[in-house]
């Protein structure tokens, strides 16, 4: 039995005859990317270095103790890792609630981090507030345009923002770049 295979098959991962989707950028835009990229990668690396360093002296100074004392601190250093852990996992909880919420008021999800506190009733209270906050600029911009009258043409947007880069303005953060 053989097999009908093609002769050349594709190298980026496709199913056959379609060639890549192609993304188009500025350099700049390319350049911005790459070093926000790099960035994050490199915060991120730091941040899991100086754990592991931590622990790592931590393991030396148990590994240093009496038999007691080396007994009692890996019993500390595994309830503080459990508390880290708990804490990891109430802080991703309270996001994705977060999120819930916004989305139930018609807000976007991406507004989560601004709003989310360890506090329901907080997060529920930023929430309200930022829901206010748009409501009323959202308001304002339209009876602004309102009062301008219809457009004469060109495109939408033309300003140069969007609706994301409003909310944020409305709510005091800076626009994202």
């Amino acid at each position: 039995m053989t097999e009908d295979k093609p002769a050349n098959p594709p190298s980026n991962g496709g199913t056959g005859g379609e060639p890549p989707k192609t993304v188009t950028m500025t350099q700049e835009q390319l350049n911005k990317l790459i070093g926000d990229t790099r960035i994050e990668t490199r915060t991120q690396a730091d941040k899991e270095i100086a754990k592991l360093k931590a622990d790592h002296d931590e393991q030396i100074k148990i590994a240093a103790m009496k038999e007691q004392d080396r007994i009692k601190a890996e019993a500390d250093l595994a309830n503080k890792k459990r508390d880290e852990e708990l804490a990891s996992y109430k802080n991703a909880l309270a996001m994705k609630n977060a999120e819930a919420e916004l989305a139930k008021v018609g807000l976007d999800v991406s507004f989560a981090d601004m709003v989310v506190d360890a506090d329901e009733k907080k997060t529920a209270e930023n929430i309200a507030k930022l829901k206010k906050q748009v409501d009323g600029d959202v308001g304002k911009i339209l009876d602004e345009k309102a009062k301008k009258g219809a457009p004469t043409g060109g495109k939408a947007g033309a300003g140069g923002s969007d609706m994301k880069d409003m909310l944020r303005n409305a709510a005091g953060l800076p626009a994202k770049k």
